[in-house]
């Protein structure tokens, strides 16, 4: 996505939270905040903790009786961003319907225009959703599937996913082909290969994540979508926990149809999620939802959904906008950096297996101990260390996930490692 983070600091230090996207009146700024451009044109190193610290301590309230190594389910609000979403609570309570049916759908339309100019795509090419799954779905549900289509997908994509899939092939609607991807490849060529000698020729689409939320790989989407195109298939793609953690070009995936999350690595209250479909794809999709008004060449026919929570919707500039302070380049260099210091003290022990790619992942890895099963793991962590991970499925023994976020300490990880190697000596 595109940042201009230096650019972006200069307009900052003059009050604006969410300079250089299109103009919107913001529940917080600068000053309210306590935001201080000073903090953010340091450098930045993965490895200067010092850096790290600072904006930990001073933009992120986190709970200090247990380490929190499981961001990966939603992410904690920076300060400026929750108190703009406090205050968005008490606007929408305070004003009640007036506001609701007067005053914001003009700012939602607002905030999608941000959204949009964020994604660097167009307003007309984007929804609103609760979250990535329920964009998925109605990508998913809504595409023109025919008799004898074939869909191609691995255990390494998000589950619900493969079940709206599933839930379509037990209606004879198409056929899934699953296939199982290497745990541990070794560059993108060979990725792109394992998608290329599965296609048949029904296949019609194949859903591509972005980064996988069991081991954090990545796959190379563009490169996907590209092969897959030249074929006449379409490419769904899960980017839930790609934006905001990895940088990338929307529009360059090449991917017509993309489902994201708000409220993982970028931050937002949780409930923000979006659908993009390339402008030209929207007319042959079906609504998941009721709608017999919006025209079918419109995204808004796919956006019947009722009444929204609107505090959610209202703060998504302000974590767009504390996000670009922060730096996307910066955020993935520091957490592929925090990753690798942990799984690099564990992997070479004889009963631990690292089930991630290290180059080819972000903050996202997994692992596993002989003869343990992936809960108890999880549960020792938590009960004996105060780390706090998740068990993750995958084949028998399933996994332990670690997702640190920007506020975690290099020390953190450093204790993760120690006790993994405790409870693996035992």
């Amino acid at each position: 996505m595109k940042q201009g983070r230096k650019k972006f600091l200069k307009q900052l230090g003059a009050g604006l939270l969410a300079a250089g996207l299109p103009a919107i009146p913001l529940a917080a700024n600068a000053i309210e905040t306590g935001i201080d451009a000073k903090d953010f044109l340091d450098e930045g190193l993965p490895d200067d903790e010092r850096y790290w610290k600072r904006i930990a301590r001073k933009y992120y309230a986190v709970a200090d009786d247990y380490i929190n190594l499981e961001n990966g389910y939603y992410g904690i609000q920076p300060k400026p961003v929750l108190h703009a979403f406090q205050k968005n609570i008490v606007t929408a309570n305070e004003q009640a319907a007036r506001f609701a049916r007067k005053d914001y759908p003009g700012i939602a339309t607002n905030v999608k225009k941000e959204l949009a100019a964020f994604l660097d795509v167009s307003e007309e090419e984007i929804i609103i959703t609760r979250n990535a799954t329920e964009a998925l779905n109605i990508a998913i549900q809504g595409y023109p599937f025919k008799n004898g289509d074939e869909v191609l997908l691995n255990q390494l994509d998000y589950f619900s996913m493969i079940e709206a899939f599933k839930m379509l092939e037990q209606r004879g609607q198409l056929k899934v082909n699953a296939f199982d991807m290497p745990l541990l490849p070794q560059s993108d060529d060979e990725i792109v290969e394992q998608y290329r000698k599965l296609i048949t020729e029904k296949t019609k689409v194949i859903l591509l994540t972005h980064v996988s939320n069991i081991n954090g790989l990545i796959i190379p989407v563009a490169k996907i979508a590209a092969m897959a195109k030249a074929k006449g298939i379409d490419t769904i793609t899960d980017s839930a926990h790609a934006l905001g953690q990895i940088p990338f070009s929307l529009p360059q995936l090449g991917s017509d149809f993309v489902g994201l999350n708000l409220h993982k690595w970028i931050g937002n209250p949780v409930g923000a999620g979006v659908l993009y479909i390339k402008k030209e794809r929207i007319k042959e999709m079906k609504p998941l939802f009721g709608d017999v008004t919006a025209t079918e060449n419109s995204i808004n026919k796919l956006a019947h959904f009722g009444t929204t929570p609107f505090a959610v919707v209202m703060t998504i500039p302000d974590s767009l906008a504390f996000h670009r302070i922060m730096g996307i380049e910066k955020i993935s260099k520091r957490l592929h950096y925090l990753k690798t210091t942990w799984v690099n003290a564990v992997k070479d022990h004889p009963d631990v297996e690292v089930v991630t790619p290290v180059n080819l992942s972000a903050a996202i890895a997994s692992f596993r101990i002989k003869n343990k099963t992936a809960a108890e793991v999880a549960d020792y962590l938590f009960k004996e260390h105060k780390i706090f991970t998740v068990a993750r499925q995958l084949g028998k023994q399933g996994c332990v996930r670690v997702t640190p976020g920007i506020y975690n300490s290099l020390d953190e990880v450093q204790k993760l490692a120690d006790a993994i190697k405790l409870f693996a000596g035992q």
